[in-house]
């Protein structure tokens, strides 16, 4: 099966651009990517969400962590991917369960957590406990929707910068490809998710070059507070329709 009789220009314009613009705000602030483009991608089509959008996204993941290579704590990642195992396999046993006509609102609704763990959840320290959970959680939240980041960005907020994204990156690259292979083995990963992927890749190549650009000239606390807003109103959409 082919994307092309199923989706309109316009629809894989918009899919592009959108994912141009969450790689962009992921590659420039630390967050991004799938808060923004998650609930606009599963507005276009569904099936975007999670693992053709996720499969695009290791690139954007394996640069951030490449750039910052120096300052990965090996020892936390492990614990970190305990969790993050455990998590997805949750994750993708949920999402086999409850693929059907509900799904949209069930993408809505976790969208809408992922928004409130970002605003309201207390500090916390990078304890083995705390990556343990946080991994766990990323794994089930990003494999039904797509969104590691937040439960595991929540670890990793007192870290110094350069940790927080080498970790962040190295996590989400081990959890996008994680995701994919589990969504593959309960059956909701096949030749058009793959084709959807390959739709979105130009989408990350634009982003990752957008995103000096993006860096120098906006202010980063207003980016980050306009990424939650749109989330929290693509992902009251969703759950509302």
């Amino acid at each position: 099966m082919t994307f092309a009789g199923t989706l309109s220009p316009v629809a894989l314009a918009a899919a592009t651009l959108i994912m141009a613009i969450g790689s962009a705000c992921q590659a420039s602030v630390g967050i991004g990517m799938a808060l923004v483009a998650a609930p606009v991608l599963a507005l276009i089509e569904p099936r975007f969400i999670p693992g053709p959008m996720l499969l695009a996204g290791v690139v954007l993941a394996w640069a951030t962590a490449y750039r910052e290579r120096g300052s990965l704590d090996t020892r936390g990642l492990g614990i970190s991917f305990i969790g993050l195992a455990g998590g997805t396999v949750i994750g993708a046993l949920l999402l086999k369960v409850l693929s059907g006509p509900m799904l949209s609102k069930v993408f809505g609704l976790v969208i809408m957590t992922a928004v409130a763990v970002s605003v309201l959840a207390p500090p916390i320290e990078a304890s083995r406990l705390a990556l343990l959970l946080g991994g766990g959680a990323a794994g089930v939240m990003g494999t039904m929707v797509g969104i590691h980041g937040p439960p595991i960005a929540i670890v990793f907020q007192h870290a110094p910068p350069a940790v927080a994204r080498a970790m962040i990156g190295a996590f989400s690259v081990c959890a996008y490809v994680g995701t994919v292979l589990a969504l593959v083995a309960v059956g909701l990963f096949g030749q058009y998710e793959l084709s959807l992927a390959a739709v979105l890749l130009p989408g990350v190549t634009a982003g990752l070059l957008a995103a000096p650009f993006v860096a120098e000239r906006i202010d980063r606390r207003r980016l980050r507070v306009a990424i939650l807003l749109v989330s929290a109103t693509s992902g009251a959409i969703l759950l509302l329709r």
